[in-house]
């Protein structure tokens, strides 16, 4: 029973990850734009470089716990532990789509300085402002969960961390390009957790 929650996390993350490539590449060959898999801007190139190669070594994770066997095969708390993870990966992975849906057109992972994309208020975006990069969250220490390795534990410390900059780096830009709008939408709405209070 053990090796099904790293297997149920491998899953997912390769269903996560693969439907973000395929999208990108059929936004890019459909549309004048890419949704900006490389970005215009030389910070978020440079993210990239460290980024994209994390994403990579945590994708391969769940699939090397199987093969090592080094999951706690007569601990119980360890079972319920990974089958905890292995179900917020599964949440994470199946809320993620619904976002992708309510951004339609809207849904990029990069920043480019001279487009501005339409902003989206509905759905999961009532509730807080980066609700893709909140599941990703999710889906990191899902994924540390199921497989409680040290390498997995650096993996989600600098994923997160990749995502708290960026996503202040999008409320940089999304500030600039649409103003009182959006600075009104950051006062009620919070960023990867909703407000308890709305803001004055």
């Amino acid at each position: 029973m053990n090796v099904l929650p790293p297997l149920i996390a491998g899953c997912c993350l390769l269903v996560y990850w693969g439907t973000v490539v395929h999208k990108a590449l059929r936004f890019t060959r459909k549309e004048r734009h890419g949704v900006n898999l490389i970005p215009r801007e030389r910070v978020g190139q440079w993210i990239r470089v460290f980024w994209i190669p994390t994403i990579v070594a945590w994708c391969v994770q769940p699939w090397l716990a199987l093969r090592s066997h080094f999951h706690h095969s007569h601990d119980l708390a360890w079972t319920v532990i990974g089958f905890v993870g292995a179900a917020i990966c599964v949440s994470a992975t199946i809320a993620t789509f619904s976002c992708w849906r309510e951004m339609g057109q809207s849904w990029r992972i990069g920043i480019d300085p001279e487009e501005r994309t339409q902003l989206i208020f509905s759905g999961p975006f009532r509730v807080v402002r980066h609700p893709i990069y909140t599941l990703s969250i999710l889906l990191a220490l899902g994924t540390l969960a199921t497989t409680p390795a040290m390498l997995m534990l650096v993996i989600a410390i600098v994923h997160i961390a990749c995502l708290q900059f960026e996503a202040r780096r999008e409320e940089t830009y999304l500030l600039r390009k649409h103003g009182y709008v959006y600075a009104d939408y950051m006062k009620r709405v919070g960023r990867f957790f909703p407000h308890l209070v709305v803001r004055d």
